[in-house]
């Protein structure tokens, strides 16, 4: 009897946690337990030709072989990186967009354009305070590599920008595995897959490889990110300009 009864604890077990995995409320995938992240970014192959047919800018951002990226809640982003001898620092700070390369610099208001935004999907994660900026709705599940995936819809809050992104979520790591890109015409722009996540807290999962291909199918780059660490404590002062 004592085996039954541990038997049907660990049936019991499975069916919650495959329940959790399966969950049509996008809170249940959000990352509650990272507060800041510090990566190094690194660009292992990058097709000009098929990056340009995403845009011109997209593809320009491939060019940079290498950056550090740091980013704290909420909604705190800067990378840095070096072209040639001039160091490009690049800051989102609420709702403004700072980018100094040397003794250029220049400053943007973004609140009314929410797509400039950098962001922790971009790595394939969804924090607390990118969700206060966007409308969430369940549209399916999808089989994708012999897993089913609840599939959502990501359009912006409070904004005329009607561009939106379709994430395919994955329930164990709560990251996003797949994301499509559509313009503000319903154009598909580019699709993303997040692959190869790692726990680097209790609890906190990041992917460490993503692939990004055009409307046409064909890969355009592959981005990974190494020396991953995580709720270090970064200073607001390096988010100021």
């Amino acid at each position: 009897m004592l085996g039954r009864g541990i038997l049907l604890l660990g049936l019991l077990w499975c069916s919650a946690g495959f329940a959790m995995a399966q969950s049509q409320d996008i809170n249940d995938y959000v990352q509650n337990r990272l507060y800041d992240l510090r990566a190094t970014v690194k660009q292992q192959a990058a097709n000009q030709r098929e990056l340009e047919k995403i845009n011109k800018d997209f593809a320009n951002s491939y060019r940079i072989k290498q950056m550090t990226a740091r980013y704290k809640e909420p909604s705190k982003m800067r990378l840095e990186s070096k072209l040639g001898v001039v160091n490009v620092v690049y800051i989102i700070n609420g709702n403004y967009k700072h980018v100094s390369a040397g003794p250029i610099k220049h400053t943007d208001d973004i609140s009314n354009a929410p797509g400039k935004r950098q962001s922790l999907m971009d790595f394939g994660i969804l924090t607390p305070s990118f969700m206060k900026l966007v409308n969430a709705k369940f549209l399916r599940y999808d089989q994708e590599g012999g897993v089913r995936y609840p599939v959502f819809e990501l359009t912006w809050a409070n904004s005329d920008d009607t561009s939106k992104h379709i994430v395919w979520m994955d329930g164990k790591t709560r990251t996003v595995v797949k994301r499509q890109w559509y313009n503000q015409h319903g154009t598909l722009m580019a699709t993303f897959y997040y692959k190869n996540p790692a726990e680097v807290a209790p609890g906190v999962w990041v992917p460490t490889r993503v692939e990004v291909y055009n409307a046409q199918g064909k890969l355009g780059g592959v981005t990974t990110y190494v020396n991953l660490h995580v709720n270090e404590g970064l200073p607001d002062s390096l988010f100021q300009f």
